[in-house]
């Protein structure tokens, strides 16, 4: 009787467990159907991103770095043709007798060479004996402010020239001219040093500032901002006017020189009349005048006692609010439109081109003005 009970019981046994047996089987087999979907979904999702990082990538490969950046879609329009306003400062000239007679009331005499002086310019002044000062009427103009300089395909744009004998830039002066250029910074720059009374130019190498930035693009050509530094081989005279020439030639051929750029400077002082100044750099664009009023007089409760802005393209509402301020003695603009105003290319390039030459030229116009 017990083992035909324990048979009865063993196979009741059985027959239960089949059931649970059949439903374990069925969930473990939902179970590795869910994970192999989802790993079937992960793996796809997967090769869907590196699909989409090559294209990413091959996408970046055709876009401008921003080391040298060439024509974007323009998000501005070129800033529109207009006449000079009237706040913008006014320009030295390049005529020799004024520029003399300046130097005469500085206290620094006659601008014309003595004899001593000629013998010490001799070796440069013998470089080009056939270049002689371009007159008014050959000096290309552009933007009103720039003077162009071609060499074949190549273009020089000078903004600016200034005479520095601070003692930290050297045991002799140089002259300093900031300029635009599309001359890669390993082309020869010649500088023609123009002295009062002299026919012909003194020709020196200038030394490259080769930290001036990657350019941008116009018509395939990168233009890039440049400081040549010319250096004199005398303190005195002061020379009145410089020509810049680029290439493996040093003289300008029968062309002759398009460039006439006065020399500026301010005389040192013992005492620097202004204790705070402000430079801006290359500015533009739409400004409400209450936002500028407003941030000129935070300026000046920080004790800045003079602004520079440099006006690349300011919109003519601002105008009201730049006369009341020329008024006071506190603001000057400064005119710096980009020589390519009219270029059809992407807007902000052309200002960001124009930054560095806006801070220097502020710099070494003031640099005896400012404490």
């Amino acid at each position: 009787m017990t083992e035909r009970y324990l048979e009865m019981h063993s196979t009741s046994s059985t027959i239960l467990c089949c059931p649970l047996s059949i439903q374990v089987r069925q969930t473990t087999s939902q179970q590795v159907l869910s994970m192999r979907t989802t790993f079937m979904a992960v793996g796809i999702s997967a090769l869907i991103l590196s699909i989409g990082n090559v294209l990413l990538l091959l996408f970046r490969a055709n876009v401008p770095t921003p080391e040298i950046e060439r024509e974007l879609p323009r998000m501005l329009p070129p800033a529109p043709p207009r006449p000079p306003p009237p706040y913008w400062q006014p320009r030295p000239t390049s005529s020799e007798k004024h520029v003399g007679a300046i130097w005469r009331w500085l206290g620094y005499e006659s601008t014309k060479l003595s004899n001593e002086t000629l013998a010490v310019l001799d070796c440069g002044l013998s470089h080009c004996p056939d270049a002689r000062r371009p007159s008014v009427d050959k000096v290309v103009w552009v933007e009103w402010v720039w003077q162009l300089q071609y060499v074949g395909n190549e273009r020089i744009y000078v903004y600016s020239a200034y005479y520095d004998d601070r003692p930290a830039a050297g045991h002799l002066p140089s002259i300093r001219v900031l300029a635009l250029s599309t001359f890669r910074r390993d082309i020869n720059i010649t500088c023609a040093v123009w002295y009062d009374g002299v026919d012909r130019p003194y020709v020196v190498r200038a030394i490259v500032n080769y930290d001036a930035g990657s350019g941008y693009g116009f018509d395939r050509q990168i233009y890039r901002e440049y400081a040549y530094i010319c250096p004199l081989p005398t303190s005195r005279p002061i020379p009145t006017d410089i020509s810049i020439l680029g290439g493996p030639d040093a003289c300008p051929g029968v062309a002759g020189y398009s460039t006439l750029v006065p020399v500026q400077r301010t005389p040192a002082t013992e005492h620097q009349p202004i204790e705070f100044g402000v430079c801006v750099t290359a500015g533009y664009g739409f400004i409400e005048p209450e936002v500028l009023v407003e941030w000129v007089e935070l300026n000046r409760m920080y004790g800045a006692a003079e602004i520079n802005l440099y006006d690349v393209w300011y919109s003519e509402n601002m105008s009201t609010v730049f006369n009341y301020y020329q008024g006071l003695d506190v603001l000057r603009v400064h005119a710096l439109p980009h020589p390519r105003a009219n270029h059809s290319s992407w807007f902000f390039n052309k200002v960001r081109n124009l930054r560095m030459i806006a801070l220097n030229d502020c710099q070494l116009k003031c640099m005896y003005r400012y404490r």
